[in-house]
Formats: structure tokens, sequence, C-alpha cells
């Protein structure tokens, strides 16, 4: 099956402050980051249903080199990436915003 996906403009936030806290850290840090992102979601498009389910209806495919997980819901054939948390985070606080 083919998926599209779309990233709110939330977890399109977290992943900016992300990459900016990184890249203050380390030059280039941030770009790796970012890379890893990338990546990641390529393989939620790759096959989004091979996650688990963590709560409600989300699910999360967690980074390895960085400690963030990236929170996402699947309906029919369209991912809805809907934040992208630092794992120290709870969880549930994506729903506040």
């Amino acid at each position: 099956m083919s998926y599209t996906i779309t990233i709110a403009k939330a977890a399109e936030d977290d992943i900016r402050e992300a990459f900016l806290w990184y890249e203050s850290q380390k030059e280039f840090l941030g770009n790796s980051f970012e890379t890893h992102v990338t990546s990641a979601i390529e393989n939620i498009l790759d096959n989004p249903l091979k996650f688990q389910i963590r709560y409600g209806n989300t699910r999360i495919f967690f980074l390895k080199k960085f400690s963030y997980g990236i929170h996402f819901n699947v309906n029919q054939n369209n991912i809805l990436i809907v934040a992208v948390f630092h794992t120290s985070r709870d969880s549930g606080n994506w729903k506040n915003k």
C-alpha cells in the first residue's frame, strides 16, 4: 500500500527547535539530526503499521542516535506526524499543542 505523509505544524516546530538546539551545541550536529529524522520518515512511509501503538491511536518511531520519538497516526493510507519529542518528555503533552 502506498502512503502519503503530512507533518503537523507542531511537529515541524518540534523538529526546528531540536535542530537549532543541536546546532548550537556543535556545528553540523543539527544537520545530522535532520538527516536522521528524514531517514525515520522514510522508514515510517515504508511500513507504518510495523510500529507499535503506544497510546490512543498514536505510534512512535524512536531515532537511534538521537533521543527523540516521532509520534504519528495512520488513517487508511494517510500518515500524520503529530509530534517529535525528546524521550525524556511526557509523550502525552503533544495533545496540549
